[in-house]
This record gives structure tokens, sequence and C-alpha cells, in this order.
């Protein structure tokens, strides 16, 4: 099946969590919780596996050998070995597995990304919509002003730019390039897996949100850098497997491929402009993208 037949489900299945909760999944979850992905599960005929899961506890998907006990042991026999084939862009030369540091490594990587949002340049921290709801970490930028953010789930009413001209998962299937040249793979899903959360509670411009200038998050991204953008960029560069601004990339020529809050998917190339880009990540912005690339 192909990259776009695969985030076609991707979309589907959100916009049927949407119709089942009456909200978007939360993006990410506090304290190594779960993330999107995982809710998603049930809409991707992988409920056999959701419901096996347990979630009422902290750090619900945190595999590593110090935490391999209870409730978390259970949850990783059930996710062992587990690939959602609807996650993974089949032209990606990447691992199916997390290096996962310290635990084991059966624990599956995803070649999607959802999208938290994006400040208003690589440089500059603020929130262009001046809301407030970006805020400098030490592991990069980190934004709740899209449409899958941490600890909080919106409404599609929410997106008031209109669900076509907003992306809401991206792709994210490519090697990232070291200074030395080597190619590593920097997914924000290489490191601890797939259905990992995030470290913090609250969001940037809302409940907690300066304690987010220590936090960081797996799989969503706030969109920092162009389309194609694979240069290592460590620390509070956050292009790196525990940043939150790991980019859009893919193994496809040109670009990478997206979903829109429609549902719909659509291919971005890397010549994007990045103030297209940046508003296109954001829900509520108000520009008029013309023409929209989307």
């Amino acid at each position: 099946m192909s990259c776009s037949n695969n985030l076609k489900q991707v979309g589907l299945a959100i916009h049927n969590y949407h119709d089942t909760h009456l909200k978007l999944p939360i993006g990410v979850q506090y304290y190594w919780h779960s993330n999107f992905l995982v809710h998603l599960l049930p809409f991707l005929e992988q409920g056999n596996i959701y419901d096996q899961l347990q979630f009422n506890n902290s750090s619900a998907m945190l595999f590593d050998s110090t935490s391999l006990s209870g409730y978390r042991l259970a949850n990783y026999n059930v996710m062992k070995g587990f690939n959602a084939p609807a996650y993974q862009c089949p032209s990606s030369p990447l691992p199916e597995w997390a290096e996962n540091p310290g635990g084991p490594v059966e624990c599956g990587t995803t070649s999607y990304i959802g999208v938290a949002g994006a400040p208003t340049s690589a440089t500059s921290v603020t929130d262009p919509t001046g809301q407030g709801r970006c805020i400098a970490a030490g592991q990069g930028y980190i934004c709740s002003n899209g449409t899958l953010i941490p600890n909080e789930s919106i409404k599609l009413a929410s997106v008031t730019d209109g669900t076509t001209n907003t992306i809401i998962v991206a792709e994210q299937s490519n090697w990232t390039i070291s200074s030395t040249g080597a190619t590593i793979d920097q997914r924000n899903s290489s490191r601890r897996g797939a259905w990992i959360g995030a470290y913090l509670t609250g969001y940037p411009g809302g409940p907690n949100g300066s304690a987010w200038n220590t936090g960081n998050a797996y799989n969503i991204s706030t969109i920092r850098y162009g389309v194609g953008f694979r240069t290592l960029a460590s620390g509070s560069g956050g292009n790196h497997q525990t940043g939150t601004n790991t980019p859009i990339h893919s193994a496809h020529p040109g670009g990478a491929m997206v979903v829109r809050c429609d549902a719909g998917v659509s291919f971005l190339p890397e010549t994007i402009d990045w103030g297209v880009l940046r508003n296109l990540c954001i829900r509520d912005d108000g520009n008029v993208i013309t023409p929209n690339p989307l």
C-alpha cells in the first residue's frame, strides 16, 4: 500500500475519532503516557490491540528496563513486536523498531508525526497569532497553535482557518544528516517508539504553560524548519531524537506527504515558502493562502 493511501487511512481515522468523541485526540499526554497514534488504533482495525492496553496510570507507554513492571510490563507485552501498517511509509529507509536505550528494542516506530503548530520563524519563538502559545525549551520550540497539541483535545470547529487549509499529520520518514555527513535516524519515534507521550502537564499558552521551557514531547512536532530539512540541530535547535522540532521530510523525491484536517492528503514540495508552510500548520491565524498548495 502506498504512503498516500496509508495517510488517507490516518485522516479518516482522525475524523471517525472526532465523530465518536466530538473532539480530536490529544496530541501527546503526560507523564510519558500515550499519544494520538495510540488512540487512533481502534479506527484503524487495531481495536484488539487497543482494548488490551491499560491507561489508568502515568508512564503507560514508557518501555525501558527500569520501568518494565506492573501495568507498564502488561502494556509492553501487548505492544511488543507490533507495528501498525498504516503508520509506515513503504518508501522509508528507516528502521521499523526504536533504539529504546536501556530497554527492549521491539517497540515500533512511525513514519508520521502530529503537527502541534508553528512559531514565527526558525529563530523567533513568538506565536504569529499573538496568543502566546509558543515557548522556547531546552529541546526546541513548542507551540500549541496547531491541531495535535500536548495534553489537550480541540474540536475541528476550532480550526477556523478551514480544514482544507490546515495540516494535522505530516511525514517524517528519511535520514537526518550529521555534521560529519553520516545518516542518522532522528525521528521523534526513533528513540522510544511510536506510542509514548509527553513529559509535562499543560501546554504552551495554557495551564502549566511556563513549565514547558523544560519539557519535550514525542511523536508530535512544532514545525520550525522547511519541508525536506534534514540537518541535525542538537539541543534547543530541536531536530534530534528528543527534540520538539523534528521536520517534515520523506524519501519521496522533492517533498513529503501531509494530511489535512478535512482528511485529504497532499504532497508538499520542498520549495514551499516558509511563511506558507507556517500558516498551514496553525489552525487559526486568519491568513488567506493564495494559491493554496494543499
